[in-house]
């Protein structure tokens, strides 16, 4: 990221300007050019102190976004000493989304490795110009977790970015990213890609893997857990008490894996429909695990 900057002269360069100006209005007017010059510093004295308090121009994106693993959620420190540029998020989002509430804003984060500083993790939120400002960092233990990934991507000219949600409104905001763990950003930050997929906010388990372990296997390729993005078709359920009725398959690389059950169908048909309506295909996140003698199961990562 590079920064927007206006070239000014430095405070130190204005008072010492100021300074012989005074000086020289003493040596031509006396006792009056003194009252004169006294004046003039005190205002460019005032003046200095209201520009240092301007906010710190905010930073382009230059680097391509790498969207990460959505399947956490991550507090951050810091907010305290950036609440003027959330505010500026807030307002931002407002504007271009009448009605919003102020007290739960969806944002865009981006996880930027501070060079030079080893375990620091600076956490940006975008604006709709597509630049950045600080909301704050990510705690020391995490950070360190995630480092080594985030400088990863930043050699090859990309930064992690993740959905956040700015909370509290009123005088104080804090910010928490939708964010995964380590361990499922280091296997799959490459699967995932960049295709715009249902907010995954909660887990709902798909029924019926048993008879697709092997579209699972060759997905995972002996990596559990797996962070992968599923698609949901709508169909009608084969057997039990819920014949005929609809409910939704889950595919992987376009094969089954499974579906979920009737009441899971039930209150996700429609709001898959209307993201395929949206974006083309209803896709969501999905965690594959190893459960031993249960064999792969896989948890879709859906809104509550």
């Amino acid at each position: 990221m590079t920064m927007q900057q206006r070239t000014e002269p430095s405070p130190a360069a204005v008072l010492i300007a100021v300074a012989v100006l005074a000086l020289v209005l003493t040596v031509a007017f006396g006792p009056l050019g003194f009252v004169l010059g006294l004046a003039l510093f005190a205002l460019m004295f005032v003046g200095t102190k209201n520009r240092s308090a301007e906010p710190i121009a905010p930073a382009l994106t230059r680097s391509r976004l790498r969207r990460l693993s959505t399947a956490g959620r991550v507090s951050i420190i810091g907010e305290s000493q950036h609440q003027d540029a959330i505010t500026e998020v807030v307002r931002h989002a407002m504007t271009h989304a009448p009605g919003q509430d102020d007290t739960s804003v969806p944002a865009v984060a981006v996880l930027v490795p501070e060079a030079g500083n080893r375990s620091s993790v600076r956490v940006d939120l975008l604006r709709g110009d597509g630049s950045a400002v600080t909301a704050g960092y990510l705690r020391g233990e995490q950070a360190g977790e995630y480092e080594p990934l985030l400088r990863e991507l930043a050699e090859r000219g990309e930064v992690g970015s993740c959905p956040a949600r700015i909370v509290g409104g009123g005088q104080r905001y804090g910010v928490h990213l939708h964010l995964g763990s380590p361990r499922l950003l280091l296997l799959d930050h490459d699967a995932l890609g960049t295709a715009p997929t249902l907010p995954a906010e909660q887990q709902v388990a798909v029924v019926g893997e048993h008879a697709h372990q092997y579209v699972l296997h060759r997905v995972v390729d002996g990596r559990t857990p797996a962070h992968v993005i599923a698609e949901l078709r709508d169909i009608r359920i084969a057997r039990g008490s819920h014949v005929g009725e609809h409910t939704l398959e889950v595919l992987l690389e376009g094969e089954s894996i499974g579906q979920l059950t009737h009441a899971m169908g039930l209150r996700y048909c429609d709001m898959a429909q209307q993201w395929r309506a949206r974006t083309g295909r209803a896709l969501c996140e999905a965690v594959i695990t190893n459960e031993g003698t249960r064999g792969l199961q896989a948890n879709l990562l859906l809104p509550k």
